[in-house]
């Protein structure tokens, strides 16, 4: 639901034509207003909040007041540098981030964009490298147990140059990180699986600029997804599945150039 200061309203109709499901209209006083029988369309987007010139309109209760004004973006020479310069790390310090790097990195995640709004998102978070050690414990047994039943064999058939480091109890999977973020979304979410995507994208994206390494991990989707007893130490809310898994922490490596990648095929019909 909107709420108007008619006050500071000038009645530019920004908000009604930014209106992504068009419900806005302006009502008999000239003031924009959602009727009564279309408010159940509303998706809470806050478009109309963001677009108003005059800070003259509320929604759902968040005011202009409650903001961050637009600020300065990287220009694009910096930006470029990100996007090339970013890496995935599996060598890190085994040490904690500090508490408020971690702060800003958990901060971050209100502004991740789902699809039709569907702000149902669920992040578990490990800020601790002790909480870390439950998940090493585990996946070590899985492991022994895959090699030593063949399942291994057809899971990851390259395995066997890493078995007796892997027998041995080898971190191959969480890489000795010391935080790890794991994404959720409801099964019934309308783009639940290009909305957990795009969550660790940004949060990706955001370490990186705040010096923090990153890896998505894969072999640890799977654990997670096959494996229930992994699943359980995620503690997801009823009916959530796991969508991403992201490795995170201080580096111990540093990279003094981006890489030289061939080009992908690039299609203009």
């Amino acid at each position: 639901m909107i709420t108007v200061d008619p006050s500071k309203c000038t009645r530019c109709g920004r908000c009604i034509a930014d209106c992504i499901v068009q419900v806005i209209h302006m009502d008999k006083n000239g003031v924009p207003a959602i009727p009564e029988q279309a408010e159940q369309y509303c998706m809470g987007c806050q478009h109309c909040l963001a677009v108003c010139p005059a800070a003259a309109l509320a929604c759902d209760g968040h005011t202009p007041e409650n903001c961050v004004p637009a600020g300065p973006l990287p220009d694009e020479s910096r930006m470029m540098n990100l996007i090339r310069q970013r890496r995935s790390v599996r060598n890190y310090r085994p040490e904690n981030l500090p508490p408020e790097t971690m702060t800003k990195l958990l901060d971050s995640l209100r502004w991740i964009p789902t699809g039709c709004n569907d702000h149902r998102l669920a992040f578990t978070v490990i800020d601790d490298k002790a909480k870390m050690e439950p998940f090493r414990a585990r996946m070590r047994k899985i492991t022994r147990f895959l090699i030593k039943s063949g399942i291994m064999r057809i899971v990851y058939p390259g395995y066997k140059r890493f078995e007796a480091a892997l027998l041995g109890g080898r971190d191959f999977v969480f890489r000795g990180a010391p935080h790890m973020i794991v994404v959720a979304s409801p099964k019934d979410a309308p783009c639940g699986k290009t909305d957990v995507s795009i969550a660790l994208t940004q949060f990706d994206l955001y370490a990186q600029s705040l010096g923090v390494a990153t890896c998505w991990c894969g072999f640890a989707y799977y654990a997670f997804t096959l494996n229930r007893g992994m699943r359980k130490l995620l503690r997801l809310p009823k009916g959530y599945r796991v969508g991403a898994v992201m490795l995170f922490g201080p580096p111990a490596v540093t990279y003094p150039r981006a890489t030289d990648p061939e080009p992908y095929t690039i299609i203009r019909p």
